[in-house]
């Protein structure tokens, strides 16, 4: 009596095997979500063996496995289930590990090129991967190769060998379509024939035929439902698994290629933000000064980070860079502020609150930098709150440094705030002015520096406070009542609204890019010079005044009220250069420029920047 076979899954895969297997005489049973096939799901139970080609995709958050472990609960004790999707390595473990009573193998589709229906009776491999090795397994290895169609090469192995080969497959033929689009480019500047090129081209068996047009179908760019999500996790888990700089940077390079070309062809643009989120269609982000080969990863290759307030602004950049040059890290945010797709999916996420210390304790194990970044930021919540302020820039401060005292870290480096300085008449400010605090913020991250100087002496617990000044950079924040004045001008103009300029908006304040920020935060961790509590100035040493910035931002203003702030910020930042080896590398006019082009503001109104400085 011969095998019944299901098939979970109708798109373009499953179908096309399933009608392979039905036209060389098998019982076929086929579930799908759309009928007729879904009234099939406890035959599907009843089947022998059951291939499974269900989506795997690509979010913004990393891997979805979530279809492939629904489905497969479908299959029947002692059956054998058989995954053909494309799966991050190691999912076929985890699969068999959660339904342990039957048998999970890997056996991942491989294509000629030629159709979905060609390919599936005429495989040019068959591998299938097992999550362990025993007899028993290699027997059902065995039993699901005298099913498969022939192919020349049979291989059985394990399956994050089987997951990691349809992987390099995949991606192999990625780098190859942005290699021949670079190829055409080239041959265009040249006035050569690109069909004589790639024609010989082909003529070599060691290149092959396929992928040798930059042109395939709707545009050019590496599209389709596979290159751009298996790319994506493909980078997210050499970054996690990896983390070499100059290997992500290649990564980077070829992921921004890729998006520039489909973007120009209006290709696949569905799927590129189904990947990468809809901001991706607005396309590639302002150049900002890569600060990757400055400085070494912390401390040791594999340093493990914990981010308080990771899923913010700030947070959410260091998090970034941290991944990239090969860290490990771990985010803890209650999102009350912080956004979940502003996470690194290469990060751990945990939504926590650190004014609970019982909570947030077990997240400084093993720990060896703690950023903290968590707070209640701006001057007029505070004031419309001292209280929750309170809780969360002090109480939850405390708890941190305790955390971080039991845990033994190598270091804390704690965001200060300028505010801390209030108004002063001696400019700029430097670290050893009196303090003013203006506001129950200003108060609290102050007290904040003299916590962390307390716990330096008290608990030789290393730590070092950074005043930042005013920040800006990509993901600040656009909504809100108490967004920073840069993004609240932006989104005014967005709105074809005036921009809002409190008093006579002569009021002036040192700007200061987030990728500055983030440099500085790394180079606090790495120096052997601070670690007892020292606060240092992050700022850009010039300023601004919010006229000005109205100005570079173009369009209609009006004045509104003033409010108690400083008059004007501006940073001395000598002793981060003498401490850190730190000096700004962002300067405000030219990212703007940048920022206008990407955001959609009109270039036309824009002044001259030599007008205004």
């Amino acid at each position: 009596m011969r095998q019944k076979i299901g098939f979970i899954g109708q798109g373009w895969i499953g179908k096309s095997y399933a009608d392979d297997f039905e036209r060389r005489g098998f019982e076929v049973v086929r579930y799908a979500l759309e009928e007729p096939y879904i009234k099939n799901s406890q035959a599907i139970g009843e089947c022998d063996i059951v291939f499974i080609a269900v989506p795997a995709p690509t979010t913004p958050r990393g891997f979805d496995d979530g279809t492939l472990r629904q489905v497969i609960k479908m299959v029947g004790q002692g059956k054998i289930a058989v995954i053909k999707s494309t799966v991050l390595p190691g999912t076929t473990e985890k699969l068999q590990a959660a339904n342990p009573g039957i048998f999970v193998l890997h056996s991942p589709e491989f294509l000629t090129e030629a159709t979905a229906a060609h390919d599936a009776g005429n495989p040019h491999r068959n591998i299938i991967g097992l999550p362990m090795d025993s007899p028993e397994w290699r027997h059902k290895a065995q039993a699901i190769m005298e099913i498969l169609p022939y192919a020349p090469y049979v291989l059985v192995c394990s399956s994050r060998e089987a997951e990691l080969i349809k992987y390099g497959g995949n991606n192999w033929f990625y780098f190859k379509v942005i290699f021949i689009n670079l190829l055409y480019d080239l041959a265009a500047k040249l006035g050569v024939r690109w069909e004589v090129v790639r024609d010989a081209m082909a003529a070599d068996w060691r290149i092959g035929r396929t992928h040798l047009d930059p042109y395939h179908k709707s545009g050019r760019g590496a599209g389709g439902h596979c290159f751009i999500k298996d790319f994506a996790t493909f980078h997210q888990l050499y970054q996690t698994m990896v983390g070499d700089p100059l290997g992500l940077e290649v990564l980077a390079s070829l992921k921004n290629k890729n998006i520039d070309l489909l973007l120009s062809s209006q290709k696949d643009l569905d799927l590129l933000a189904g990947v990468y989120g809809e901001a991706v269609l607005a396309g590639p982000k302002p150049a900002e000064p890569k600060i990757t080969s400055l400085e070494a990863p912390l401390g040791k290759k594999r340093a493990r980070c914990l981010v308080t307030g990771g899923a913010g602004f700030i947070g959410s950049n260091l998090v970034d860079e941290l991944i990239v040059r090969g860290n490990e890290v771990i985010v803890i945010d209650n999102l009350s502020r912080g956004k979940l797709e502003n996470v690194n999916p290469a990060a751990r996420f945990y939504e926590a609150d650190i004014r609970n210390l019982e909570q947030i304790k077990p997240f400084f194990e093993n720990v060896d930098y703690v950023f903290h970044l968590a707070a209640l930021p701006r001057v007029q919540p505070s004031i419309i709150d001292p209280v929750g302020a309170h809780g969360v820039n002090l109480n939850g401060t405390l708890n941190v440094l305790v955390a971080a005292r039991d845990a033994k870290v190598r270091k804390v480096i704690y965001s200060a705030s300028s505010s801390a300085y209030g108004d002063q008449e001696t400019m700029p400010l430097h670290e050893k002015l009196p303090t003013n605090p203006m506001s129950p913020y200003a108060m609290q991250k102050y007290m904040g520096e003299r916590y962390c100087q307390l716990f330096s002496k008290l608990y030789n617990l290393p730590t070092v406070s950074l005043r930042y000044f005013n920040v800006y950079g990509r993901r600040q924040s656009l909504e809100g009542a108490y967004t920073l004045v840069t993004g609240i001008f932006v989104r005014q103009r967005l709105a074809s609204q005036p921009m809002t300029i409190t008093g006579d908006g002569e009021q002036r304040r040192d700007f200061t890019s987030v990728v500055d920020v983030v440099r500085a935060n790394i180079l606090a961790a790495n120096s052997q010079k601070v670690g007892q509590g020292e606060v240092i100035n992050i700022g850009q040493g010039n300023n601004h005044s919010v006229n000005e910035l109205a100005q570079m931002i173009g369009g209609p203003t009006v004045n509104i009220p003033p409010r108690i702030e400083p008059r004007e910020t501006l940073a001395d930042n000598s002793l981060a250069k003498e401490l850190l080896d730190w000096e700004p590398m962002v300067h405000l006019p030219e990212w703007l420029k940048e920022y206008k082009k990407e955001m959609g503001l009109a270039e036309a109104e824009e002044p001259e920047l030599s007008q205004l400085f």
